[in-house]
This record gives structure tokens, sequence and C-alpha cells, in this order.
């Protein structure tokens, strides 16, 4: 659900907050007034075609940004399954459009793609109205709708088919690096596989040769600063720590009896002492012990370049050439078994494939058995919608080749379209060809009705839903926009007052010193803004009554609608 959208310096907007719920949210206000410019920062938000002219005159960027509350698992899972995290549940992009005619787009501060983001806004919103977001005029759209009314088993046979397809496609990939395989390649393998062989490394040997080489390579200092320690601790030099200390002591014995604390700290400087003759003697026990093993410095230094020539090679550390050994054996055992294995590849895409036909043809059934189920539905909620005469479709083409060979996709043999008659006589024809902007709402508004208790995505735009319509029919349209709310959020730019009384909240749209603004209206402002959508001019007495009327009559309704639900 889309709960709050900030928008900064777009167009006539300056500086926008709106805080939205579920249920209906109408927006109103006058032509011109700068209604479609929210459609237009939602759509720019949600990854639609953005420039530097949407950037307010004077400021040097646009901001847009959608906050999403998520509660519906599958979402939840697909937005894992884009490696994306959220934050108690709530999903926030934000869009800056730059001068430069770019754009950069964050999720929960983390920058993210375009193509990312038009993934993720097809699960959370979809947009109806005159504006490129309208998912009804792509029929790639339409079988995720047809899908959608399918119930577990549909379900099972979609997930099945997509897997054996993704099977399929692994398969014929490792085919085709098997049989790209010559004999040269066997030979570089070989080769690969001795040069690493040959310094049998094992995964202790990052640490240890590290260490051992390090040692060798600073020897010299460690044998310098080690005697010296030992000389300034014996005394053998001028600086002379121990004599220093035994100073400390007889200056503090003299005055220890005066107060108890130095008697204290006369102990802890003798303490000290026994531990520097300790240290002494373990400094001088540490040079006696320093010999050079020549023959193991210079391994140890041939080892090390060794080592270092294969990183160059195979990775950065010891574990990534221990990976890649393991990797180029891999690689060499299939070389050498490249006929056995693409015989069991083969067998495996021919079993592959009888599978994924038996599924896609169960998948086909079931399609055309929700087609029966779907067109109905949709065309009795269109006849409601004062669309009597609409005549709806759904046109299946089965995937093939050229040689009729089945042509495979993750979604099965079907691809389908959604065909549309808007008048009686006429042939159907692609809906996109025909419908206008107030039709297709209309016809979303009678699939969204239809697909109620299926549909995962929770927030629906209506823009222009009302274009061509008045009267009974606005009414009906305003009712079934309320309708839909028991499972969606809707927001609705209307101009029509049978539509926005139905409204949970109402907010106006108006433009002041060449800006435009968004207020909530409370319930007498609400009057006169449904008064002056009646009266088209300024509110009279009579506009104010009738406005009265429908408010009252809209609520008896909802209230009716509601328990009707329950």
């Amino acid at each position: 659900m889309l709960i709050e959208i900030r928008i900064e310096n777009f167009i006539l907007i300056e500086s926008l907050n709106l805080s939205l719920d579920k249920g209906l949210n109408v927006f109103t206000g006058e032509t011109g007034a700068g209604k479609s410019m929210i459609i237009g920062a939602i759509n720019a938000g949600l990854g639609g075609k953005v420039s530097a002219d949407l950037i307010r005159s004077g400021a040097t960027k646009a901001v847009v940004q959608l906050v999403f509350a998520i509660d519906n698992p599958s979402i939840f899972s697909s937005i894992e399954d884009m490696g994306l995290d959220l934050e108690d549940d709530l999903l926030i992009i934000t869009r800056e459009i730059l001068p430069s005619n770019r754009s950069v787009i964050r999720l929960n501060d983390r920058v993210i793609t375009i193509s990312t983001l038009k993934s993720l806004s097809d699960l959370l919103i979809d947009i109806h109205g005159q504006h490129e977001h309208q998912s009804l005029l792509y029929p790639r759209n339409h079988l995720k709708y047809l899908d959608l009314m399918g119930g577990e088993s549909h379900q099972t046979l979609i997930s099945e088919v997509q897997e054996l397809y993704t099977e399929i496609k692994r398969v014929q990939l490792e085919i085709e690096k098997i049989s790209d395989t010559e004999s040269g390649d066997i030979n570089y393998l070989r080769y690969q596989l001795q040069e690493i062989n040959t310094l049998n490394l094992t995964s202790e040997d990052e640490n240890d040769l590290e260490e051992k080489y390090e040692y060798y390579k600073h020897l010299e200092l460690i044998f310098q600063n080690t005697q010296s320690i030992t000389e300034i601790l014996s005394g053998d030099q001028d600086t002379n720590v121990k004599e220093m200390l035994q100073t400390v002591s007889k200056l503090l014995n003299s005055i220890a009896s005066y107060d108890p604390k130095l008697e204290n700290y006369s102990t802890q400087i003798n303490d000290v002492m026994y531990q520097i003759d300790d240290l002494q003697s373990e400094f001088r026990h540490y040079l006696d012990g320093l010999d050079v093993d020549e023959q193991e410095m210079f391994e140890t230094e041939e080892r090390m370049n060794a080592v270092n020539e294969l990183k160059l090679k195979y990775g950065k550390t010891v574990h990534d050439i221990l990976v890649k050994r393991s990797e180029i054996n891999d690689q060499l055992d299939k070389a050498l078994r490249r006929d056995e294995i693409l015989d069991d590849l083969n067998k495996a895409i021919v079993s592959a494939r009888k599978d994924y036909i038996e599924k896609a043809k169960q998948l086909q059934s079931s399609r055309r058995v929700l087609k029966e189920q779907f067109i109905p539905q949709v065309v009795k909620e269109l006849s409601v919608l004062n669309m009597e005469s609409c005549q709806f479709e759904i046109a299946f083409v089965e995937k093939k080749l050229p040689d009729g060979e089945y042509r495979l996709s993750p979604n099965g043999f079907d691809d389908i379209e959604f065909m549309i008659s808007t008048n009686l006589g006429m042939p159907v024809k692609p809906l996109s060809k025909i419908a206008s902007g107030g039709e297709i709402s209309r016809i979303m508004l009678a699939i969204k009705i239809a697909l109620a208790h299926h549909d995962v995505i929770s927030t629906l735009v209506f823009d222009e839903v009302d274009t061509g319509i008045s009267g009974n029919t606005a009414l009906i349209v305003g009712e079934k926009i309320y309708e839909i709310t028991t499972n969606y959020q809707v927001i609705c730019i209307t101009h029509l007052p049978q539509i926005a009384v139905m409204g949970e909240r109402h907010f106006l749209i108006q433009k002041d010193l060449g800006r435009t603004e968004v207020i909530e209206l409370n319930e007498d402002d609400r009057l006169s803004e449904i008064a002056r959508m009646l009266s088209g001019m300024s509110t009279s007495h009579t506009s104010r009554q009738n406005a009265r009327e429908m408010l009252v009559k809209a609520v008896n309704t909802k209230h009716i609608m509601e328990k009707s639900n329950v």
C-alpha cells in the first residue's frame, strides 16, 4: 500500500507531502490546477521516462519519493529474490531528476537500476489513464491477469513449467560448453592443473607461508632491534633502565613511611625491576636462538614468488587458487569424458523437454478453462459499468517455430491478448488499438473486480476513469470503485461529484501564485468542493444543498455495501 508521497520541485509543485490511507482516496480540482502532475510524479517514481523539463524553474533537481507498506508474503519473496532488503516492512523509493536528463534511483538508500525499479513497481501499483504505466495496454501483462484467476493447482503448473524451462536452458548451456571442448583445451587444462599442483598448496599456506616469508625478509631488523633492547635492559648502553628504576626505588623508600600509598608504589616499582630482569633474560635467550637457515630462507622466497605468480593467474588468495584448481579438475574430467557426458545430457534434455511439453499442455488446458470463467465475469462488470454493448474475448496464439515445433518459454506455449469491441456489431480487435483512456480505465476496473481476490498488487490509481460518462453511469462507477477498496487501496483523480462523494479521504488540487498545492479537505470544505463540481462555478445555496444530499446518500450506500460484504 502506498502510504506517503513526497514531491519536491516537480514542474509546478514546489514541495508536497501526502499521507494516504487504505480505501478510496479521491483527488479533485479545477481544470488546469495540476491534477496530471500528481500522476506524472507517481509515474516518475515508478520508473517512467523523465527529463530536465520536469524540474521546477529555478531548482537544481526534482525529487519524488514513494513509501510503500508491504504486507503480502509473495511480494516479500519477490523483493528478496531481487536481492533487496526492507526496513520495518517499508519500501522507500526515491528518484532524483537531474538537469542532465539523468536520474538517481534509491531503494531504502541503496542505489538501484531503472530495470530493477520497473520490475519492482509491477508488483506494487497499477496506474490506469492517459499514462505510460497502463499495464492493460501491454499484451505481455494479459497472461498474468488470466493466470491470477487460477487456484493452487494452476499456480503449481506455472511453477513446474518455469522450473522445467530453467532446467532445459541450463542443460543446453552445459551441452554447448562441453561440445566446444577440443583436444587443445584438454592439454591446456592439464597444464594449468600441473602448474597449480606442483606447489602442493594447502589452505594453511596463506598465513603460514606469509608469516615465514615476512620473518626471513625482516630477520636483520629483528636481530638489530632485539640486540638493542637487550643492551638497554641490561645497562650496556648509556640509557640504563635498571639503574634508573633503582634510583626511583631509593627515592620512594625514603618517603614511603610517610604515606601508605607510596609504600604500594614502592612495591610496584620492585615488581617492575624483577620483570625487567626476566625480560632481559628472555631477550638474551631469544638472541642466542636466532639462527639463519639459508636453505629454508631461499626455499621460502622461491615458494612465495611461485605462489604470487599463481595469484596473478588464478586468484587473489591461496583459497581462490584452490577453488580454481577444483574447477579446472572438474572441467578436465568433463572434457575427458566428453562423449559420455554429452550422451547423458542429451538424454536429460529429451526427458526434460518431454516433461515440459506435458506440463505446458496441461497449463494450456487450465488456461482455457480459466478463460471461460474470466470472460463472463468481465462482461458482467462491463455491463454494470454502462458498457452493455461491449464484447470481450481472449485470443490465444500457440508459440511455435517455423518447422512446427513448440517454442519453449517460461510461460508455456501460450501468448494471449485481450480483444474487445465497444460497439455492437463491430468485430473484436486488440484492446490497445480500440479503447479510449476512459474506456480502458473502466475495462481495468471490471478486470480488477473479477480479480479482486487473486491479485497481489495492492494499490490502484485511476485517472480519467470518468471520461465520457455522467449521470447514473457515474454513480455506478463510483460505487464500483468503492466496492474494490475491500481488496485494494484506490487513488482516483476525478472531475465527477458522483465519484468524489464515495471517497473516504478527499484531497483538493489547486494552483496558488503559479504553484500547485494539494490539501486534504475537512467536512465543510468538502461540501463546498462537491457543490463547485455540481455547479461548475461559484457555489450557491442550491448546489450546497444538493452536495449535502449526495454526501449523505453516499454514506448510506457505503454502509449498505459494507453490510453486504460481511
